[in-house]
């Protein structure tokens, strides 16, 4: 009975996905990322460091107006921090993995949410000196925004990436959120 069940699961869900609309690209833009400090009921947020993300998309629409985006993405988030007319910078870069349900409006406007999951590939400060160390190997967060997808295969869009977990390592004392607003640009490589 199970081998009945699970290969008609697999045919349902075989002929949804051969139903299902496929498209995908390539987009990049700015991040204007920031970190939120808090230990011990005290809280600060420093300066917000301009940076950048990169990378590829998909699209699996289901209906016209619902689908999934699947990302891709390297993203540079961090913070400034002033110090007596000094500035410091902290660097994370990471490899972003946004799972996004889509919503489409009409054909040219789409409202996206969903869970990302961030993989750490470096931390530095300005001097190039390893803040790795510190900080976790992952970070998970909530993505939220919305897209236009012009004529041509171009796109734009907003986002906000709202870190949920303490980057933090543990033996560092308090706790450190990511906070990365997104405006980009992409262009569809294939698909509708």
């Amino acid at each position: 009975m199970k081998k009945i069940f699970l290969s008609t699961m697999m045919l349902i869900g075989a002929y949804g996905f051969t139903q299902a609309q496929i498209s995908g690209g390539i987009k990049g833009g700015l991040n204007f990322a920031n970190q939120e400090y808090s230990s011990d009921g005290f809280s600060i947020s420093p300066d917000m460091r301009t940076s950048f993300h990169l990378g590829a998309f998909a699209v699996v629409n289901f209906s016209d107006n619902l689908g999934l985006q699947p990302e891709l993405l390297y993203s540079s988030k961090g913070s400034e921090f002033e110090f007596g007319g000094t500035t410091a910078t902290a660097k994370y870069n990471y490899l972003d993995i946004p799972i996004l349900l889509r919503y489409s409006i009409n054909e040219m406007i789409s409202l996206h949410a969903g869970p990302q999951i961030s993989l750490l590939m470096s931390a530095e400060d300005d001097d190039g000196n390893d803040l790795s160390d510190g900080v976790t190997g992952s970070d998970l967060g909530l993505s939220f925004g919305g897209q236009i997808d012009l004529p041509a295969g171009l796109v734009g869009g907003l986002r906000y990436n709202l870190g949920l977990s303490n980057i933090a390592e543990d033996d560092a004392g308090g706790e450190v959120k990511n906070k990365v607003f997104q405006v980009y640009v992409g262009y569809k490589l294939f698909g509708n």
